[in-house]
């Protein structure tokens, strides 16, 4: 959620904040001494990480969530709502760098209550010791998508209330593609043609490949997988970037670049300029993206991600959670905000008007969404075919690794086969 969402942007490096490496310090130091500048220096770190920010300590009786600015609004009447119905303040605050500030703020007894994150960090905060696990009812389990207790599910554990669901899908123009969307890559050269010929000026398809957050359905619908799967754990020794399917997903990838259908190099920012300037028919993208076609008229809908060899895509599903901070004396407070005002058809309603916040986690808010919505449901279908991203802290370097790779292979300075088995080896190597 490191999100990109901003994807979360999926794909930074994960850094556990589990004790400040402090011992390099005071080298020079030694019995009470030492212990006293480490208490002095963690104290003043704190600080100057945490004050410049204005972010307050959890106060007993009361809320105070963190979350990202862009769906802030529109928690905020829920929050009201809260206030109204049972006389408990609730603040919502957006601080920058919520997965830096959040790990360091928690540790030290402060920080929110709640905080609102993707799925990603589920792995590294809970191994960390600063989120809590929670205990849901079988009757509440069942109200939600089966699909997204794996995203919190972690050493038997749930880790936090999931609130909904991205992944990338094809967006395409409908004005711009007046045939069936691609289902397959092998479809793209004479599709692009076809698009060429009625809109000259106009590209067919673009989308960042070289971002394992975009690419990943194409290779994984080859048979490309991160880590093996073993039980509700991953197997950190069988690493599948490199198989042969792989490889293939990525060779076909890069046919693409040399027949012309794709560009030697393209940026994200790039694709959604396009897009929203009806200068593009076809990308790869998420519900981040459709605030902004709206916004600029464009008149567009979804496809699943196309896949290679007849298979169907299949991207990365992350999932929005609200996390408890493990140090809050709030949590029966928390637990009724979550269950009975944010997770309900209404809450969800709500943050969505404010910005499209992808499939909604609980069954019902996506069938009450989707009656008059058939972007919602185009949605559900591409969803169908994901997979939830592990939650795992070893994610940090997939995405530097294979990033890499696809990066090298798409400019032509290694062949696709040399570049993920390049990858797979920095993935086994640390």
């Amino acid at each position: 959620m490191c999100g990109r969402s901003g994807a979360s942007a999926y794909g930074c490096g994960l850094t556990g904040y589990a004790s400040y490496p402090t011992c390099c310090l005071v080298d020079s130091c030694s019995g009470e001494l030492a212990v006293k500048v480490v208490h002095i220096l963690h104290a003043v770190l704190l600080a100057l990480f945490l004050a410049p920010m204005k972010l307050f300590a959890w106060t007993n009786g009361e809320l105070l969530i963190w979350m990202d600015s862009e769906r802030a609004m529109g928690l905020a009447p829920i929050a009201q709502k809260f206030e109204h119905d049972l006389g408990i303040k609730v603040t919502v605050s957006t601080p920058e760098k919520i997965t830096d500030s959040f790990p360091i703020a928690a540790q030290a007894g402060n920080g929110p209550d709640i905080v609102v994150w993707a799925h990603d960090k589920v792995g590294e905060w809970a191994d960390a010791g600063v989120i809590a696990p929670i205990e849901v009812s079988a009757s509440f389990s069942r109200k939600f998508f089966p699909t997204v207790w794996q995203a919190v599910l972690h050493r038997e554990s749930i880790w936090g209330y999931p609130i909904s669901l991205e992944a990338v899908t094809l967006i395409y123009n409908r004005n711009l593609l007046t045939g069936p969307p691609p289902t397959d890559l092998s479809q793209l050269l004479s599709i692009s043609q076809k698009i060429k010929d009625k809109n000259p000026g106009v590209i067919p398809i673009l989308w960042d490949y070289s971002s394992p957050f975009y690419s990943w359905g194409i290779l994984s619908s080859a048979g490309a997988y991160v880590f093996a799967k073993t039980g509700t754990d991953y197997d950190l020794h069988d690493i599948g970037v490199a198989s042969p399917r792989a490889i293939d997903g990525l060779n076909q990838i890069v046919g693409l670049i040399n027949a012309g259908v794709l560009p030697r190099s393209v940026s994200y920012s790039m694709t959604e300029e396009l897009m929203n300037q009806g200068k593009l028919a076809m990308t790869i993208s998420g519900p981040w993206a459709w605030s902004n076609l709206v916004k600029n008229g464009i008149d567009f809908a979804l496809a699943p991600v196309p896949g290679v060899n007849g298979n169907a895509g299949r991207p990365f599903i992350g999932v929005s959670v609200a996390y408890l901070n493990r140090s809050s004396p709030n949590h029966d407070l928390a637990q009724e905000f979550l269950e009975h005002f944010l997770l309900t058809d209404q809450g969800l309603a709500t943050i969505n008007r404010a910005k499209p916040i992808g499939l909604p986690a609980l069954i019902s808010s996506y069938e009450m969404m989707a009656k008059d919505n058939a972007l919602l449901r185009e949605f559900k279908s591409a969803i169908d075919q994901g997979q939830i991203m592990p939650n795992i802290p070893e994610m940090g370097r997939f995405f530097t690794a294979v990033g890499a790779g696809l990066e090298i292979a798409t400019e032509g300075r290694a062949s696709p086969e040399a570049a993920l088995r390049e990858a797979a080896a920095n993935l086994r190597s640390r």
